[in-house]
Parts: C-alpha cells; structure tokens; sequence
C-alpha cells in the first residue's frame, strides 16, 4: 500500500486542474445512507512505485462507530503502471462478524494475497462506486463517502469490537484491494486489557557520534525533532528511553552549549516520565552480539570533544573535616552530578559556617599563596551521569538469539526488551512480561509498533487516518480475545531520518485507545513472567557481515592511534561515531543501512591514511654521506610523533637506525635520514615506513629512487684544487707581467737604454725610495 507524500499531495492539486474534477452519484446506496453522500471523485498524479496498483481506504475518527457518529471513508487509487486503465468499480464491504484477536486481525489486514480485490466471504457491500478510466501514473482520490451506523450494517445487536472493512478495485484484467478496520463502540465494551507505552528519545540516524552545537540548536529549535519528541512525551505515562548521546553532547558543549538545549535538557530532567538508557547513539545491540563481540560497546572517551576554556575555574577551599553524613539523600538516592549544586554553589556550600569566636580571627600569613583556580573539565562517566528512574533495559529491536541474551547479560543488562515475533505464539496476543531461560524479558508487540509507525511518521491525513484505525482495531481485538493476564507492551517508532510529523497527534490518540487501560513499565516487570522460547526470527547475515568489517575497522584505527601521545583523542571519537553508524533506525532501511557502513569505511580510511609520507621524485646523491630529506603530512588536528624506518633494495647504501620526529597538527614537516653510500656509483631504491613510537606500523610503505654517486666528492675535490692552483699561478704571472710592463714604460719616459739599467756585474741597480740618497760611508 502506498502513501503518498505531502510534497505529491500539494502537486496533483496542481494536477487536479488538468485532469478530471468531477461529482457523481454513487449507485447501490444501502438502505439508511446519508441522501446527499455523493463521492467526490478527484485525479491526482500518482506517486506508486512502477508496476503497482494500490488503494487505500481512511476511515475518519481513527475508525472508531458510535450509535450517533456519522463515519466518512477517503479511498485513493493509484496507477503506479505505464499502462492506461480501462473504466472500473469499487465496491466497499463490512465484515459482518465481529474480529476476535490480533493474530485474526493481522490476517484481515493482509492485503498480499490473490484474492484481496474480491469482496471476502462473511461481508456485506455496502456501496460499489464507478471509477473512470485511471491513466499510466494517475491517482484517483474518492472521498465524501458518508455513513451512519445503519449503513455500515451495525445494530445494537452486534458486539462490541473490530470490524474489517475491504474496498475492492477491478477494471478490466486488473485487480487490486485495500483493507482497514472499524472499532464499533456498542453497549458491552469488555475489560480493559493493560497496555504499558514505551518510546525512544533520541536523534534522526543522519546524525554522529557527538551532536555540536549547530546541530543541538536545529534539534531543541521549536520545531526540532528532539522539541517535538518531549513535548509529545512529557508527563504522558510513556517510559522514555533516552540515548546518553543528547546528554554527553550537551554538557560536553560547557558554556558553549546552546541555550535551547540546555534548556531542553532541564525539561527532560523535571519529566516525570519512567526513564532507561538506551545504547549510546541507539546502538542495535543484537547486531552487536552477532558479530562476535562478548560486550556490547560503550564510549571510551570524550576528550577528543572538550575544550578547558568552556568550563569555568573553580577557586578551591579548605576541604572540611570528613563527617559520617550519608551520602545519600533522604529518599536513597545517590545524588547525581546534573541534580547537584552548581561549581559555584558547591564551593560556597563547602565553606564551613562562620560562627562568632571569642578571640580575634588570624591574620594570614603574609607568605602564604592563594590557591589557584582549577578547571571543572567533567569526566567521561559525569558527561554519561543520568538519574534513570527503570533498572538497566537492553532494547533490541530485530532478531535476537539466546547467545544474544547471554552478552546482554554480561554488559550489565537487568532486562531484555524484544520484538514479539521473536517468538513463536499461539494465536493470541504475547503479553509483555516474560523469561527466556533465565533472562527477564519484555516482549514488545510487533503489529501495535508498526501501527504506531506508520501513524507517527504520516505526512497526509489519509495516511495517518489509516494508520489510527488500524491502532484502535488492535487495541479492541486485544481486549476481545480473551484475558490472558499480563500487559501489552507497544512501542513508539525512532525518528528514521527526520522529525515525525504526526507523533503529537499519535500520542494524543493514546489517551482514548477502546478497551485498553494504560499502566506503567515499572509494574509491568513486576508481573508473573511466561516462559518463552526463541527462533521464530533470524539474523541478517548481510549485516551481521558488514558490523564485522566495521569492527575490524576499529581494531586498525586503535592501533594506529599509537601515533598520537594521547591515542584516546582518536579512539574516544572512532567508537562513538561508530557507535551512531549502529543506530537501531537503520534496521528497515537496507539502502540507508549500505549507505551508512560506506561512510563510515570511508571516514576510518581518511584516518588511517591521514599520517604518511609524501610523494618524492628520484633523488640524485652526491657524495658518501649525506642526509636524505623526506616530507611526512599529518592531517590529524592533534600532533604526532612518528618513527621513520628507511631501508635499502641493495649494498650501494646503508642506514644506521631510524629517526624519530614529533609532527605539529595539520603540517607537514622534513625528516632527514642519514644515508652513507658504500660500493660505488648505481641505482638504488629506498623503503620508507613509518612506525609509532610503540613500534606499530603507520600508513603505508614508500618507495623511493635513488641515483648514488659516491665517486664525485673525490673528483670534486681534485677538480676543485686544481682550479684554485690554475687561478693562483695564472695571477702571478700576471703580477710579474704588470710590474715588468711599468719599469719598460718608466725606463722609456727617462731616456735610459736597457743596458744603463744594469750594473758592470750584470746584476740590476738598487731603486732609491724617492727622497733618498746614497752617501760613501
């Protein structure tokens, strides 16, 4: 059955203008119609999948039939083919038996089968309308069928209880059929059977790990979808489970928390709903004991999200003298940290109280030291802190084995919460209090749940109108098989991926439910549990498989978090997002689910490749001993410290130990290896890996080239010394050449022959330093 959206609703009344809008007159009244019900009979463009027919027929008022009340039916049909349809009929029928339980109800309900256009056996037609001709992707939207009582075929002679109703379309070789049901509200009503109302409080699947401030402000915004969900909640008897996630978020924000949330945390906490924790980010535990783990996972830290400067100094005092006060208050509460005075009150508080003394106060010391202020950063297990009013209940909403049961158990879990089709039943409605084994378990009644979905999650009032009966009718069949003793347990639905647009009114539609008396959890786990067995579901191995490889994920992410000085940074935050990527909304969703392991696999290989060395072209080594440069990146907003092993493909070169190098957050810096060449000129190739200082491999390998030239220092050298002798002789013949030209131009300018410029002895005269004479003796 298909149900349209809002967004087509506000298209096809734009469709509506195109198409066929026309009033007709219905034909085959029953005797006691309403004379002027006439349907009115409208064309809309069709949403439905390709290849699918549907109708889907409302009744108004949630279905309920009083003696006085006048009951309206919307039925849309749609053509979801590529084909035209011929002109046709519907004929909607009542049944004329009352329905007695939910397991009957179920059946009525199922529109699967061949035979779910034809009008059943055991009901009366109590109108048949003619359908013009549906075009490939049109819908057909009949409404203003009206009826009292009498129409519908009820008298003060039928009893008290769900009724089915069928509406039937053929045209042509097609055929297609919708079901609903009616409450009819007679004199007789039965006891009321007990029904214990349970909903989770957390946030769509889309969201991480850790909610920041921008998301915390669109979630307890007017419209928010954690706004919506307290307000529907608040002071109804509905045991909330609250996901630590919210709180962790909102107190790890400190001062920069948003005041609408902190404001909504406050509300939360003056609820005074029944409360549990869920798994951190609604964490479908089942899944979890399925790939293998012997505990369910919990966060291991927060530090990676908390920032001293958003948490106010505390200026300390004298700590008072112990005194053997309680620690609890006087109701046997162990105070907690959210419901206990402020920093500043408690430091106030600490003081001991100042009494009048009979001698004069003492005057510090003028040496002594006021002590300094010291930070109010919170502990993981203060962030986690909750005064939750139920014992430990581990909720699991899809298949689950005894195994499972077994590691609920040995995480702490007092209560096992399970889907009804866990087990296998015979016929009547399973009441909630129950034991497989030893394990206390409440089972949850899986048709009430998807009722309660659908109506929850309803964008059109057909939809929700639908859904409602189908509520109502379960809730009278319950109450009409028989009291078998013990609560129901029904469930509200997980925001999937955005607010539920009709949670408000589903609740409210809680309070008038026929035949039913609402009580709370807590006493439900005080009734008489029924043994009872599993097996009736089965595991997804598909996704069994893929939490399995997400695991494995983590395993690497933790060991390559030995890079960091404080690996919780990165594991703290790698488990909480991993936990959100486990969120229990994902279950119906197979596509959203595939979707989400991609992002997280993607995310976990950002990590791991986030330290590593850079790409480096070849590199030409001239000489015997040099150092290397090689560029290592860290992305990581957190600073590392790595270990750079370099090894050689031949005996050309050789490395002597590693080096170890602390990196800044989002750099990149150089490690110089020291490399000394040994046999002669070639080619060589260099491993780079990089290693945490606990010896854990970081990222992966490199390759490097290498030209070695260990001969050219000694040729340099030469080359080298002969150049500066050349430059040194070639200066001095230089030198001599100049100062031979001077004494020739000197000689010429006096008039004195080369050979008076020498003595009888052949030797050169002596020059005199102008202004100098020679004397004899």
């Amino acid at each position: 059955m298909t149900r349209p959206s809002r967004l087509p609703r506000l298209l096809s009344a734009l469709a509506a203008a195109a198409l066929s809008f026309a009033v007709v007159s219905s034909g085959l009244f029953s005797p006691g119609s309403l004379a002027a019900a006439a349907p009115l009979q409208t064309a809309h463009a069709a949403t439905t999948p390709d290849g699918l027919v549907s109708v889907e027929v409302s009744p108004s008022d949630g279905g309920a039939v009083e003696q006085s009340s006048i009951t309206s039916f919307g039925i849309t049909l749609t053509n979801g083919t590529d084909d035209d349809l011929p002109a046709g009929s519907l004929s909607l029928a009542v049944t004329t038996a009352r329905i007695t339980g939910t397991a009957a109800l179920d059946t009525w309900l199922d529109t699967s089968g061949a035979d779910a256009a034809t009008t059943p056996t055991g009901t009366t037609v109590v109108r048949t309308i003619e359908i013009p001709e549906l075009i490939a992707g049109q819908q057909y939207v009949v409404s203003g069928l009206d009826f009292t009582p009498p129409a519908l075929g009820f008298d003060d002679a039928d009893a008290w209880g769900s009724y089915g109703v069928s509406a039937g379309y053929t045209a042509g070789d097609t055929a297609a059929g919708g079901r609903t049901a009616l409450v009819w509200r007679s004199q007789g009503q039965p006891t009321a059977a007990s029904l214990a109302f349970v909903a989770p409080l957390t946030v769509p699947i889309s969201y991480g790990g850790l909610l920041d401030a921008d998301e915390l402000t669109e979630l307890t915004d007017d419209d928010g979808a954690l706004t919506t969900q307290l307000d529907a909640y608040f002071g109804e008897q509905i045991a909330l489970g609250i996901d630590p996630r919210i709180i962790a978020s909102i107190r790890a924000l400190g001062t920069r928390a948003p005041q609408g949330a902190v404001a909504w945390l406050a509300r939360l906490e003056a609820a005074p709903n029944e409360t549990f924790a869920l798994q951190y980010g609604d964490a479908e535990p089942a899944v979890q004991a399925e790939a293998g783990l012997g505990q369910l996972m919990a966060p291991t830290s927060f530090s990676f999200a908390l920032d001293v400067a958003d948490f106010p100094a505390v200026q300390p005092t004298d700590t008072p003298t112990p005194t053997d006060a309680p620690t609890t208050d006087p109701d046997g509460v162990q105070p907690s940290p959210q419901t206990g005075p402020s920093p500043a009150t408690a430091t106030d508080e600490a003081s001991p109280t100042t009494t009048p003394s009979e001698g004069p106060s003492p005057t510090p010391s003028p040496s002594e030291t006021p002590a300094q202020p010291v930070p109010t950063v919170p502990t993981m297990a203060e962030l986690l802190e909750w005064s939750y009013s139920l014992p430990n209940i581990v909720w699991a909403s899809g298949a689950v084995t005894d195994a499972d049961l077994s590691v609920f158990t040995a995480s702490g879990g007092a209560v096992a919460m399970i889907d009804s089709d866990n087990t296998s039943t015979s016929g009547q409605t399973v009441r909630a209090s129950a034991t497989v084994g030893t394990t206390p378990t409440l089972l949850v009644d899986h048709g009430l749940a998807d009722s309660l979905g659908a109506a929850a999650s309803a964008t059109t009032d057909s939809a929700f109108q639908n859904a409602i009966a189908d509520v109502n009718a379960r809730a009278a069949a319950i109450g009409t098989e028989g009291s078998t003793g013990g609560t129901v347990v029904a469930v509200l639905p997980r925001a999937v991926d955005a607010a539920l647009p009709a949670l408000g009114d589903t609740v409210n539609t809680l309070r008038s439910l026929p035949a039913t008396a609402r009580t709370s959890l807590a006493s439900t786990l005080t009734e008489q549990p029924t043994a009872v067995s599993l097996g009736a579901m089965a595991p997804n191995d598909d996704r069994v498989s893929d939490v399995r490889v997400l695991l494995d994920d983590e395993r690497l992410v933790t060991e390559f978090s030995s890079v960091l000085n404080e690996p919780e940074l990165l594991t703290g935050r790698e488990r909480a997002t991993l936990l959100s990527s486990l969120a229990a909304g994902w279950l119906p969703t197979a596509e959203g689910w595939g979707a989400a392991v991609t992002a997280q696999q993607e995310r976990t290989d950002t990590v791991l490749a986030s330290v590593r060395v850079t790409d480096s072209s070849r590199i030409n080594m001239v000489g015997g001993e040099v150092s290397l440069p090689f560029a290592v990146r860290n992305d990581l907003p957190y600073p590392v410290t790595v270990v750079m092993q370099a090894s050689p493909s031949n005996g050309r070169l050789s490395i002597s130990g590693s080096v170890t190098q602390e990196i800044a957050a989002d750099s990149r810096a150089t490690v110089l290896v020291p490399v000394q060449a040994q046999i002669g000129n070639g080619d060589a190739t260099l491993r780079l890996q990089l290693f945490s200082t606990s010896g854990q491999a970081i990222g992966e390998q490199s390759f490097v080239g290498v030209n070695v030239r260990a001969d050219w220092e000694g040729i340099g050298a030469v080359v080298l010394a002969l150049l500066v002798a050349l430059l040194f002789v070639s200066g001095v013949v230089r030198m001599v050449l100049s100062r031979r030209a001077k004494r020739r131009a000197l000689s010429d300018s006096a008039g004195v022959t080369p050979a008076d410029d020498e003595r009888p002895d052949g030797t050169p005269p002596v020059e005199s330093s102008p202004g100098r004479r020679e004397t004899n003796g």
